[in-house]
């Protein structure tokens, strides 16, 4: 044995078997110059053409394109002045920077080079790029002075080679700088992303993206535009193949293509040398062959996870309105019948909210509980502190505090305009929004009203959650003390008769019992007995209302495995409009096989839309749960 396994021939090699595949040289002859120059000019040709089929593994990459506040669109390759790396190195500013300075202190310097590009997020929002003249120590030198201050934490992201112009973007993840958190992104078709109005105003975190590979560089698409550079889109593409030039060049291929490669270039170049035509036959049989097995070979095992909904509101009314007989086959529906349809489907998706068993729809959510408070509003507007508790973020006090200035022991993930508590030593929670976050830092809206010790506890998050339709359970969160873990305790759901019955609902005590008024602004979770002090809190589930749809090209908030039951409840929500009333108009019989189907597809997706139920076992309390 050889112990070598890099066999990967020349450019010259695979043209010569090539040649000698279809017969136009002989076993050990070279071919003519100006024969070798056209039978590479081929092999390039082959190449670039076998981009299309778009299953070769090796030439998908990862790369990330860097984001600035309100910017939508960003060129990919191609001399874009925009920034998107094959792989970059991510830190924090280790000190603060004045504007003016033309270096950087970080936490970590490694992977930063000389003539690096790097990035450095102002605290005015927007991502500073300029190059490494060199590096010292922990200290980075730039070749342009920084236009504003940077806080300490700001992220800080360097990289060496900008990617290349990618085919395909298959997927794509928007992460945080800082904490490293991806996030998946949505895709959206040319005409979804065509039919979003404000492509340009800032919306927050990035949702959806649409890549236009274009000619010369690649423009690839975010929506809504972020609001800091602190998030970042890396993405899985495909990327050209690269050329082959010298006669010692490999091909951008992997030893398993080599021999489908030459078989492919002997039937690319046979009719040029009047192969005849038994052979030309017998080669491109045999070259199918090889390119099919190499294919099979040559593909990644399928993912299992569920995607959100992909089909955009536009195709999912023009089929209905094919359904009901509104639009004829490959007719476009009119700018009416889709607005019309449009408000249907709106309805329709609002009155669904009452079968109440949208799994994708329901979330964990905390209400931080204050003494003696027994009544919380829970929706916009609302004085009381409800979150979503996947989005809460904890930390302690670093530090006494007092005023309007507090210090935390982490600040990751924190942001200006975010609700925070602090829990004072008097009792109590003391809740305001973030005005600024600086290194270890928050500067609060309003100043703290009496002192919180250091260790008191922090919590914030970025905004308050909408009104829930239900809330089927909760329990009682006793936080964690020094060292020790959060205990949750399931609370007894009460009616409205029961928690109105209740003889003294400002009793002090430990809470056991809840009942929620939906209400039509906020809601109204009640709780009993009134809590002692605010060492705990109530996590709930809650069934959130479905995200009513805000134009043509929004995407439902459904998973797929709703699609059909979507479409064919629309088109029956709308023959009465387009097929009148009655049995003199329209077609009766086609309205009640459209019916059926639509129930039948609405009782498939239900029943698909169910968690599995716990069986619980409890004592009788009533005639129903006596034994005799």
């Amino acid at each position: 044995m050889s112990g070598s396994v890099g066999w990967n021939p020349g450019a010259s090699d695979i043209i010569s078997g090539a040649l000698r595949l279809i017969g136009a040289i002989a076993s050990g002859e070279v071919p003519p110059a100006n024969e070798y120059q056209d039978a590479l000019a081929a092999l390039n040709g082959l190449v670039k053409a076998w981009q299309a089929s778009g299953v070769h593994v090796w030439a998908m990459a990862e790369g990330t394109v860097f984001l600035q506040p309100g910017q939508g669109r960003y060129g990919i390759g191609g001399g874009s002045t925009d920034q998107a790396a094959q792989s970059y190195v991510a830190t924090i500013a280790g000190a603060p920077v004045v504007a003016g300075a033309a270096q950087v202190t970080v936490a970590t310097a490694a992977g930063i080079g000389v003539g690096s590009r790097i990035g450095i997020v102002l605290d005015a929002g927007g991502m500073f790029w300029s190059s490494v003249l060199s590096v010292v120590g922990g200290t980075v030198y730039l070749a342009g002075g920084l236009p504003g201050p940077v806080s300490a934490g700001a992220a800080v992201v360097g990289y060496g080679v900008p990617v290349a112009r990618p085919l395909k973007i298959v997927g794509a993840r928007a992460v945080d700088l800082v904490t490293g958190v991806e996030t998946p992104l949505i895709p959206m078709s040319r005409l979804d992303y065509a039919n979003l109005s404000g492509k340009g105003a800032p919306g927050g975190a990035p949702a959806q993206y649409f890549y236009d590979p274009q000619l010369e560089s690649g423009v690839f698409s975010v929506y809504p535009a972020p609001l800091t550079a602190r998030v970042a889109v890396t993405f899985t593409c495909q990327l050209p193949l690269q050329d082959i030039g010298g006669a010692a060049d490999r091909a951008d291929v992997p030893q398993e293509w080599i021999s489908a490669l030459r078989f492919a270039l002997a039937v690319e170049l046979a009719p040029e040398y009047d192969c005849p035509a038994q052979r030309f036959e017998m080669l491109r049989a045999m070259a199918a062959e090889k390119f099919a097995v190499a294919a099979q070979w040559d593909r990644e095992p399928e993912g299992t996870t569920t995607c959100p909904f992909s089909q955009p509101v536009y195709q999912m009314i023009a089929g209905a309105l094919r359904l009901c007989g509104a639009v004829g086959p490959q007719e476009v529906p009119r700018l009416g019948l889709v607005e019309n349809a449009f408000a249907s489907l709106n309805a329709m998706v609002r009155a669904w909210q009452a079968s109440g068993i949208h799994v994708w729809a329901e979330e964990d959510c905390t209400l931080f509980l204050q003494p003696g408070q027994v009544r919380y509003l829970i929706g916009a507007g609302s004085p009381d502190a409800v979150a979503v508790s996947s989005q809460c973020v904890g930390t302690v006090l670093a530090a006494a505090g007092a005023g309007a200035q507090v210090s935390v022991a982490a600040v990751g993930g924190i942001a200006a305009g975010w609700q925070v508590g602090i829990w004072l030593d008097g009792g109590g929670v003391f809740w305001t929004g973030v005005a600024a976050v600086a290194g270890g830092g928050l500067t609060l809206a309003s100043a703290l009203p009496s002192a919180a010790s250091e260790g008191a506890r922090v919590v914030a998050y970025p905004a308050p959650m909408v009104r829930p339709l239900r809330v089927p359970a909760a329990r009682r969160l006793q936080f964690a003390g020094s060292g020790g873990q959060a205990i949750e305790t399931p609370l007894v759901p009460m009616s409205r008769l029961d928690y109105a019955n209740v003889p003294n609902k400002t009793v002090p005590g430990v809470v056991t019992q809840f009942f929620y008024d939906p209400q039509l602004g906020a809601g109204v979770l009640h709780v009993w007995p009134a809590p002692v002090d605010s060492g705990s809190a109530v996590a709930f589930t809650a069934q959130r209302p479905l995200l009513a749809f805000a134009d043509l090209g929004a995407v439902p908030d459904f998973p797929d495995e709703w699609l059909a039951a979507m479409r064919w409840n629309l088109a029956a929500e709308l023959w009465p409009e387009y097929n009148g009333s009655g049995a003199a108009a329209g077609n009766p019989a086609q309205y009640v096989l459209l019916k059926q189907e639509a129930a039948g597809k609405l009782m498939m997706a239900q029943a698909w839309d169910r968690e599995p139920q716990s069986v619980l076992f409890g004592a009788g309390c009533g005639p129903a749960g006596r034994a005799g």
